[in-house]
Order: C-alpha cells, then sequence, then structure tokens
C-alpha cells in the first residue's frame, strides 16, 4: 500500500494480516480497547488461531491504527467507511477462514456486554458481503437485538 494512501493496507489474499485486519477492526471499530475485550482475544490465543505470532498480531492493530490516524491528520475523516470495509472483507474469500473471522470478530464485540453500532456494523458488513451459513445465525441475534435478548414463550392466556 502506498503510505500515503487514504484507505488501510492491503494483504495478501487469505493472509493471517488480512484476516487479523479484519478482526482488528471489530476491535478498535469503537474507537476504544477496552480490558475485556483485549482478555477475550488473549483467551481464545487470536493470534495463534490466525496463525500469527503475538508480535504480528499486534503489529497489525497499530498498522490499522496508523492508517487511521494518517487520514484524520490529512485532512479526512478517521471514520471506518464502508468502502474500506468492503476493501478489507474482499482480502478473504476462503469460507474457512471467513467463518474463523466471524466467529474471532462477533467474540471481540460482545466482550464487554455491549454491542456498539460502529461495532456491529463491521460484523453485519462481513456478515452481508460473505454470506452466512444458517449455522451461525446465533452470531446476529446479540448484533440484531442486544446482548439481553430471549426468546419466551407465548402465554395462550388472555390479559
Amino acid at each position: 500500500m502506498n503510505k500515503h494512501s487514504s484507505s488501510t493496507r492491503r494483504y495478501p489474499r487469505n493472509s493471517p494480516q488480512a484476516a487479523a485486519n479484519i478482526v482488528a477492526l471489530a476491535l478498535i471499530s469503537n474507537g476504544e480497547v477496552k480490558p475485556s475485550e483485549v482478555a477475550v482475544l488473549e483467551a481464545m490465543r487470536v493470534h495463534e488461531q490466525l496463525g500469527l505470532t503475538r508480535l504480528e498480531w499486534h503489529d497489525v492493530v497499530h498498522e490499522l491504527c496508523i492508517d487511521l490516524l494518517w487520514s484524520a491528520a490529512h485532512g479526512t475523516d478517521c471514520r471506518i467507511d464502508g468502502r474500506m470495509i468492503e476493501q478489507m472483507l474482499a482480502a478473504i474469500d476462503d469460507v474457512a477462514l471467513q467463518r474463523l473471522v466471524l466467529r474471532l470478530c462477533t467474540a471481540v464485540v460482545n466482550a464487554d456486554g455491549r454491542v456498539d453500532d460502529s461495532e456491529s456494523i463491521v460484523v453485519l458488513a462481513a456478515i452481508d458481503h460473505w454470506g452466512l451459513h444458517p449455522d451461525e445465525h446465533e452470531l446476529l441475534e446479540p448484533l440484531l437485538y442486544g446482548l439481553d435478548f430471549q426468546v419466551t414463550a407465548r402465554s395462550t392466556r388472555r390479559v
């Protein structure tokens, strides 16, 4: 990537770094990284699941932050736009890797017990871009309905 471009750097298709870049985006999308989010990623050994060393994982997160801050320092918003998300998602076309990234992103956005709009945008964009297998519909419920959403049977008794 041209260091002076307003978009994020590009990684090779289906590379561990391309996958990590999306998880990193979910991690920082609301503008803060909470201890509970870091703890979940550490417990899940995110770097190992993605095929990276701990240092390589931290480098991807750091590089994403640098790219976003560079954009802000050069007159463009530091916001994560749809074009940028699509570019990042397009770098992953391996279905197994997509599902891994989706599980990791969902875990990180659910880690603090609250799903911010900016966090759900990243995960929902991935679901939309990659398609969602019916077995993974439970990933959507917290994003669409909130973490405290529960289905309960309706009473047949009229009140």
